[in-house]
């Protein structure tokens, strides 16, 4: 029989050294990685077994390479922030699915948010534009008649139209709208999946006016298009519904449309000159809020569907915040600002000199100043970048900034 001896204790219930404990977690965390990696691998496999299996292979291709991208940036992290992006002045600036693309003058880089550079391209395009969706985007040149469709990673298509491209838009889905000029008409609208078949063309004539905005609704079945009476000074609000191709009027304005998207599945934000216009998507008004004398010098709806307007009025600035349905939620005066944008119940200024936070009742929450001005800010609930220049950074809340140093 073993005697157990007082005093004395097995060396597995030693107690482990600091080292010892961070060079275990570290080695936990290598498996857990690794069979992260292992479960994305094989989740691209089997989807792409079933898509063909299923024999929807043709129109699924560009979703399983969508998927693919999705799979290499879970696996490949960024180094982080700051980063040089190679865009000078910034152009456009959109959030795609854990990724953006940047615009500069000579082409457009896209980049993962944990700061791996994803593809880039030199157009040559003497006027470039881009139009995002979830997964992929197009850019375009406004002096010519050639596009690309883009993953997150490479080229999906190169299209070259019969006439000049004036506007494009692209839906989460991947569906396409491509606007050119066209012989005999105000303009051509054309439709095309996301294996770039056509599946609708409208002529506009010069009643109809000629497409100025366009937004494709959250499934991508319906676009709402803003045309412009250039005569009567007068924008159309249409909405096509792809399966049927029949344009319906739901309502027009005085002005140009300086901003058109859905808010919902039922319901269209239009903002004017001075106006901001909340329509039914089968037609009419639904709510509306009148800014009539000062300028509108920019506009950020966030993912719910809440508005904000910056407001110009000589050398003052109007911070103006809306709900879903344009009911005003506050009104701030605030600093001189070149952009806004709005994040929940937060809402970001960017000056000439750096940012500002403030909640949507005008408190502030903090400033921040930059060695150069901003030229555009990405806001999620876990990350805030900011562009200057050739540099995008990562922007930490002082406040939070002050916690995690009093924790270390």
């Amino acid at each position: 029989m073993r005697k157990n001896h007082r005093g004395q204790r097995p060396e597995s219930d030693e107690p482990l050294s600091e080292g010892r404990v961070e060079y275990l977690e570290a080695a936990r965390q290598r498996v857990r990685n690794r069979r992260i990696r292992r479960t994305a691998v094989l989740l691209v496999l089997l989807t792409a077994v079933v898509l063909f299996a299923t024999g929807i292979a043709g129109s699924s291709v560009a979703a399983l390479k969508d998927l693919t991208d999705t799979a290499r940036i879970a696996l490949l992290p960024g180094s982080g922030w700051p980063q040089q992006t190679g865009v000078m002045e910034v152009k456009q600036l959109a959030a795609m699915n854990s990724s953006f693309v940047e615009l500069g003058e000579e082409g457009c880089v896209v980049w993962s948010r944990t700061g791996t550079r994803l593809n880039s391209i030199q157009s040559g395009y003497a006027r470039p534009a881009l139009a995002v969706g979830k997964n992929r985007f197009v850019l375009y040149n406004r002096s010519g008649n050639e596009l690309r469709v883009e993953s997150r990673t490479q080229n999906l298509y190169t299209k070259t139209m019969e006439n000049s491209i004036t506007l494009c838009a692209m839906a989460d889905n991947g569906t396409l709208a491509v606007v050119t000029e066209d012989p005999g008409s105000a303009a051509r609208l054309r439709v095309y999946s996301s294996s770039m078949e056509q599946l609708l063309s409208w002529s506009l004539t010069i009643a109809d006016g000629t497409p100025l905005r366009l937004a494709f609704s959250p499934d991508g079945r319906r676009l709402a298009v803003a045309a412009v009476n250039g005569g009567q000074m007068v924008t159309n609000f249409y909405v096509v519904t792809l399966a049927q191709g029949d344009p319906m009027l739901v309502g027009s304005g005085s002005g140009a449309a300086q901003w058109l998207s859905w808010t919902g599945s039922q319901s269209i934000l239009a903002v004017c000159d001075s106006r901001a216009v909340l329509y039914n998507a089968s037609g009419g008004e639904r709510a509306a809020y009148d800014f009539t004398g000062q300028t509108l010098r920019d506009i950020s709806v966030d993912a719910s569907g809440n508005t904000a307007l910056l407001l110009a009025s000589g050398q003052l600035c109007q911070a103006v915040m809306l709900g879903r349905d344009l009911g005003v939620e506050n009104t701030t005066q605030v600093q001189a600002s070149n952009r806004i944008v709005r994040a929940g119940d937060t809402f970001y200024l960017l000056t000439d000199t750096g940012v500002e936070c403030l909640s949507t009742d005008g408190t502030s929450q903090w400033t921040q100043s930059l060695s150069a001005r901003p030229q555009g800010l990405l806001a999620d609930r876990r990350q805030l970048l900011v562009f200057c220049g050739n540099t995008v950074q990562g922007l930490t809340p002082p406040a939070a900034e002050n916690n995690a140093q009093s924790n270390t």
